[in-house]
């Protein structure tokens, strides 16, 4: 059992990063909905990363629970060409559609992998610019040199920015992928097949001894705020059966960071490359 150090993994991308970034000119819009501290938290960590690299980094606050504002904005957003990277931060306010506004940006600027065309082309195995989450749990697996192929892996977790394009990203390299959620009965008996473990329900201690098989790789993306302390999805009596696992925090946050910064890079190449 050992802790995967992932402060340690994004130190390395941010240094790789800025040494791309270097004598270029990248700017990132961040949009942030007005109302939700977790919103302008996230906002600020991404805020910090970028001023590590050299990105020049824009915090847009906009105070609305309409959806036509905030696409009037993406809009200008998308005509700026100052502008080469635009970031919708979740959560954002329930009377607004996440897959529409994240539409409407421009495919080149889309550095959350999250517009339609960028998913379509990890379901065709033409991947992209890849979200960011599961790009991060692509990196960790890389940095520990765990195989895929043939391997069996379990994600719980089932949304679009994480779950799904996960199950996509794991096919392409040959493993074989089931995928749990809210309504999956028995959850135990799934986890307990997993060679690679992936979990990001949010959910404090969801996943205890009794999911996991000895050994296996436990990758903990949850994340829960309890009195000013922060909790993942794995419980103590998970991690210790686990052969390595992600620590929450330190594990996966910090990789999906530094992993949006890698994806502003590539914002950047797409635009200077044309379509």
């Amino acid at each position: 059992m050992h802790a995967i150090d992932g402060r340690k993994i994004a130190r390395t991308i941010e240094e790789r990063v800025k040494k791309q970034v270097e004598g270029k000119s990248l700017k990132l819009v961040t949009i942030v909905v007005q109302g939700s501290e977790e919103s302008w938290l996230f906002a600020r960590l991404k805020d910090r990363a970028c001023r590590k690299v050299g990105i020049h980094h824009e915090i847009l606050g906009l105070d609305t629970e309409k959806q036509e504002p905030i696409e009037q904005e993406i809009e200008k957003l998308n005509r700026d060409e100052s502008v080469t990277g635009i970031h919708i931060q979740l959560p954002l306010p329930e009377t607004m559609r996440y897959t529409e506004l994240v539409g409407k940006v421009a495919l080149q600027k889309d550095v959350e992998g999250m517009h339609p065309r960028n998913l379509g082309a990890i379901m065709l195995g033409r991947e992209r610019i890849i979200p960011c989450t599961p790009k991060a749990v692509l990196t960790i697996l890389h940095h520990e040199t765990i195989p895929l192929k043939g391997k069996n892996v379990v994600i719980v977790n089932h949304s679009t920015i994480v779950g799904k394009p996960l199950a996509l990203l794991m096919l392409n390299r040959d493993a074989t992928v089931s995928v749990c959620h809210v309504y999956t009965k028995n959850l135990a008996s799934c986890t307990k097949q997993a060679d690679i473990l992936v979990t990001a329900t949010g959910v404090r201690g969801l996943i205890t001894g009794e999911h996991v098989r000895e050994g296996c790789i436990l990758i903990d993306a949850g994340i829960k705020e309890e009195n000013g302390a922060v909790y993942g999805d794995a419980d103590e009596s998970a991690r210790m059966k686990a052969g390595a696992f992600t620590p929450v925090p330190g594990g996966v946050g910090p990789v999906t960071i530094a992993c949006m910064l890698e994806n502003v890079v590539e914002a950047y190449k797409n635009i200077h490359k044309g379509p």
